[in-house]
């Protein structure tokens, strides 16, 4: 089986940002047991800009954080803070630790993505080494970063077709209300094929970027995609041991339905050019209700937004403007513009190269 574990900054660090040793053991340890047990296994994990502000305060005596250099900073100082408290604590276990940082734009063309994949088969057939996950804050572009860690522990999960994503943070699951509020109730199973997608109702965490809605966001994605996930709290007993083994903790999303490797890859990704188009009405239904298979001809399209050439990613708009999908473009914008509301002209996007996200 293979797993991906995404961890919050919450989840590990305390507010001052310095890790907590025996949350950290016990996660270590849980991920060492499941590794000996025969499972693949890789982690997601926030944590360098708190561990960065830690070691800024206790070495330097400064504080930073205000500005976006000084995240930078931070998390350029942190991320081996980070690195060596997993070194340390995974060695006992005869485990090494392998880093690995990215960034949103690591994942906007085909090849990119292939050469992640293969490392990261390569790094999880070795049965000692565990492969530790950020994304490169030092040196991300704001405007292109990713949400927060649970949108790239999916991105993660859907290269490696991965069984399971399992989310830890400081909430042992989702809730009809507020986490906080006597009457709410833990969801314990969504099934995206019979139950009304739930809202979330907590907020960001003090130190993250994300929340609640982000992770309810990449379920929504690895469900639409055949992965199965769970949200759960690092606080509760052997949660991975436990989650693995079948037991029911937390909130478990169940999958929808199974895509090939090249559609997981998409529903990830965004027009990394610009490039767009939009469909005429009666497309966007016929799309939205998915009712049967179907290819992007120039009769449904209404306009061509930007420039783009054959192979590139492009964002699907509906008239009102909303991102419905997104496909791999059979040829350029220039050529599209001439055919734009035409019958007989070949088709901009081949159903195979086309994925409309759920929920649309």
């Amino acid at each position: 089986m293979t797993i991906v574990i995404k961890v919050g900054t919450q989840a590990i660090l305390a507010e001052n940002g310095a890790p907590m040793e025996q949350t950290l053991q016990t996660l270590t340890g849980q991920i060492a047991g499941l590794m000996a047990a025969g499972q693949q296994v890789l982690l997601v994990s926030s944590g360098a800009v708190g561990s960065g502000r830690h070691a800024a305060r206790q070495l330097l005596g400064r504080e930073y954080g205000k500005t976006t250099g000084e995240k930078q900073l931070l998390a350029a100082l942190g991320q081996h803070e980070l690195m060596r408290t997993y070194t340390r604590l995974f060695a006992p276990h005869g485990i090494a630790v392998a880093q690995l940082l990215l960034t949103k734009q690591d994942f906007h063309t085909r090849q990119h993505y292939l050469n992640i994949a293969r490392l990261l088969r390569e790094v999880t057939s070795q049965k000692n080494i565990l492969p530790v996950i950020n994304e490169n804050d030092s040196v991300s572009i704001e405007e292109l970063m990713f949400t927060d860690n649970d949108e790239l522990s999916g991105l993660i999960a859907a290269q490696t077709n991965a069984d399971k994503l399992i989310i830890l943070t400081s909430v042992d699951g989702v809730y009809d209300g507020h986490p906080d509020e006597p009457a709410s109730k833990k969801i314990d199973v969504i099934d995206p094929r019979k139950d009304v997608w739930p809202e979330a109702k907590a907020g960001k965490t003090a130190q993250g970027r994300g929340g609640m809605a982000t992770k309810l966001g990449t379920a929504r994605r690895m469900s639409d995609i055949g992965i199965t996930t769970h949200i759960a709290s690092l606080k509760t007993e052997n949660v991975l041991t436990r989650i693995v083994a079948g037991e029911a903790l937390g909130t478990t999303i169940l999958p929808h339905t199974r895509q090939s490797n090249l559609k997981k890859w998409m529903s990830f990704s965004a027009g990394a050019k610009g490039g767009n188009i939009t469909v005429n009405a009666k497309l966007d239904t016929l799309l939205r209700t998915g009712g049967r298979a179907m290819s992007l001809l120039p009769v449904g399209i209404e306009s061509v937004g930007g420039d783009f050439k054959k192979g590139d990613l492009i964002d699907i708009l509906s008239p009102a403007g909303d991102k419905i999908g997104i496909g791999i473009a059979r040829y350029g914008s220039d050529r599209l513009r001439e055919y734009v509301g035409q019958k007989d002209k070949p088709e901009i996007v081949h159903y195979d190269h086309l994925h409309i996200r759920a929920g649309a």
